[in-house]
């Protein structure tokens, strides 16, 4: 069955005035919280900056190498791999144990958000389905299937690293030579450029692909049919992507539309609120309709597919109380 991600919009704009309008604190903060705890680690509206220079003000020009107008940049550059060098092998072992214990911690706080956002990710789907928003025993229900989820995240978040180290190491060996002699656009250099963004192309778009369906359908599959994340990929499989690949095209190419249209609206808001949106969970808590939208966006798109997600009538209560997360 064919689906209109345009068609979407209307009823996902329609359920968030729903869940949060009459206006409830208690509801509001409630539910702002578990999307904050979802988002956690992750860019969100909130983050939305404008582009700025890496030296902090505006352009600078370059130096002139002395007698000519040649740049003076890979002269600079070599310099400062020089003296990187000479500064490593003075402290090798102190810079290798700083390092090791920067990436350890990092990586132990990032397993932690990434546990508890997993839950959260649950908790939220089932806040915009059933119209229901109690943080603590939600929290209990979600706990089995946001295991399974965190194992999968954490699996995919390790490829990650291994892309991005690896591909920033490749690059470097292959380039070193060049890049140390401060010829920055020698044959060893660009040859390091060109495997860095092909590994970053051809190991990143699919990675990137796997994330977006994993929290639009995936995620939300795993709710509604009660089941972990190995069999949730399946119906996923089977039911989303099967025979459906250009209307997941579209679908993306309007949510990343909606995604420019709803960041300029958040920079405005910034703006006009003093940047008290962008502090860290109440900026959640006034923009909550936009992300109780979002989240209602796929959901509605998946139902137009012939996956019904939304109980009928809406919110239906009995149906809630047939359904529980596996304890």
């Amino acid at each position: 069955m064919a689906g209109s991600a345009a068609d979407a919009i209307s009823p996902a704009v329609e359920r968030s005035k729903q869940l949060l309008f009459p206006f409830k604190p208690e509801k509001w903060f409630a539910l702002g919280f578990t999307v904050f705890l979802a988002q956690c680690g992750e860019g969100n509206f909130n983050s939305v900056q404008m582009p700025s220079s890496p030296f902090g003000g505006g352009s600078r020009p370059i130096p002139s190498a002395p007698g000519g107008g040649g740049s003076a940049l890979p002269t600079d550059f070599q310099k400062m791999v020089d003296e990187l060098l000479r500064t490593l092998n003075s402290d090798l072992a102190l810079y290798v144990g700083l390092a090791i214990g920067t990436v350890l911690a990092t990586l132990g706080l990032s397993v932690v958000i990434l546990w508890f956002s997993s839950r959260a990710k649950l908790m939220l789907v089932e806040s915009v389905v059933w119209d229901r928003v109690d943080v603590g025993p939600q929290w209990t229900r979600a706990a089995e299937l946001g295991a399974s989820l965190f194992k999968f995240r954490l699996w995919l978040a390790l490829a990650g690293w291994v892309l991005i180290f690896g591909s920033i190491a490749l690059g470097i060996l292959v380039g070193f030579a060049d890049l140390r002699a401060g010829n920055v656009f020698g044959p060893h250099a660009v040859m390091g450029y060109a495997l860095f963004g092909l590994a970053v192309v051809l190991l990143g778009f699919p990675l990137g692909m796997v994330t977006l369906l994993l929290d639009d359908f995936v995620v939300p599959l795993m709710v509604v049919r009660n089941v972990p994340v190995g069999e949730a990929w399946r119906i996923c499989r089977d039911e989303v992507l099967s025979g459906n690949i250009g209307g997941l095209l579209l679908f993306y190419v309007l949510r990343f539309v909606l995604a420019i249209g709803i960041a300029i609206a958040v920079f405005v808001l910034s703006c006009i609120t003093c940047c008290i949106s962008r502090i860290p969970y109440l900026g959640t808590v006034l923009v909550l309709p936009i992300f109780v939208f979002w989240r209602a966006y796929s959901l509605y798109y998946m139902e137009q597919l012939g996956i019904q997600i939304f109980p009928a009538p809406e919110p239906s209560w009995v149906a809630y109380d047939q359904w529980r997360f596996p304890r």
